[in-house]
């Protein structure tokens, strides 16, 4: 995916690749971006800012209408 958008941010990976398997069941491709040292130290993506669930542009409303509520609250503090 050259351009994407970041339409959520989740405290752990498990959140947001169930997220993302939600958005792919209505057709909307969807990213995880981590920085957890490839799975090592899972407790690394909450200290990194979160673990972000990006989206192409042209998917971005869809998308956030698609998680709805659950975005707002699993979001960490933005940087």
């Amino acid at each position: 995916m050259s351009e994407s958008v970041e339409v959520a941010r989740f405290m752990n990976e498990l959140d947001a690749r169930t997220a993302a398997a939600m958005l792919s069941s209505i057709g909307i491709e969807s990213f995880v971006l981590t920085d957890n040292a490839g799975g090592a130290f899972p407790s690394l993506s909450g200290l990194s800012g979160g673990v972000r669930l990006v989206v192409h542009p042209d998917d971005e409303q869809a998308a956030l209408d698609a998680l709805g509520d659950e975005n707002e609250t699993e979001q960490p503090p933005s940087d």
